[in-house]
């Protein structure tokens, strides 16, 4: 028996590109949420009211680090006509399950807050909770910082100085003034008004005792049914 040996070329396999494919991981997109709390305005660890203002016009500023971004009323947006860019359809998950459509941004948003001035980037959102909500997105920019959440402060440094910030304390419902009240018609925030009227008991002795003391009773029954 004879053996023929020949020599072949080596030949380098190449990886199938579908494997290649299958190893590269997908960017995940960043996920936008908002906590239950900053949705509803309601008071909790890790929330911090304050009052501010945006173009001399009072807004209420709601820190929150279980919120992911900052988001702006677009009501708010629209009344002070603030540049406002569009944006793909982001969702935004909420605390309760639902989700949220953004309807835009404010590339710049100017705040003044107890005499300082922040400028942050916000995304309109029909929040209920407050004008402004200032999430985790804008904490992270302060770099270190210190928040109080027993006695309501914030504390970072910002251009190479030290600020403080004073949450506002819970306040009890208080009658709001015309000029309150026109504000709120212009900037679209009332979602419904009643009105309250003070009715006064009338008890059953009260209807006999109008009626004249010699009525015959078949009469008095018959005027206290109808």
């Amino acid at each position: 028996m004879m053996l023929q040996l020949t020599e072949e070329d080596d030949e380098t396999l190449e990886p199938d590109p579908s494997d290649t494919n299958l190893n590269t991981p997908i960017p995940e997109e960043p996920q936008h949420h908002l906590s239950f709390n900053a949705m509803k305005g309601t008071s909790g660890m890790g929330i911090i009211r304050f009052t501010g203002t945006i173009d001399n016009i009072e807004v209420q500023v709601l820190v929150d680090g279980g919120s992911s971004d900052t988001y702006l009323q677009p009501r708010i947006a629209q009344f002070l006509k603030v540049p406002i860019e569009p944006t793909q359809k982001l969702q935004v998950l909420v605390g309760n399950g639902e989700s949220l459509t953004v309807e835009g941004m404010v590339r710049k948003l100017h705040v003044q807050v107890q005499g300082h001035e922040l400028v942050v980037p916000a995304y309109l959102l029909p929040v209920a909770g407050a004008d402004l909500i200032l999430g985790s997105s804008w904490l992270a920019t302060l770099g270190p910082h210190i928040a109080d959440y027993a006695h309501l402060t914030l504390k970072f440094y910002q251009q190479g100085k030290f600020i403080t910030l004073q949450g506002d304390t819970q306040v009890s419902p208080q009658q709001a003034q015309l000029h309150q009240l026109r504000r709120m018609q212009q900037t679209n925030s009332i979602a419904q008004c009643f009105t309250l009227q003070l009715v006064e008991s009338v008890s059953s002795q009260d209807i006999w005792s109008d009626l004249p003391a010699d009525m015959e009773p078949e009469l008095a029954i018959l005027l206290h049914t109808y």
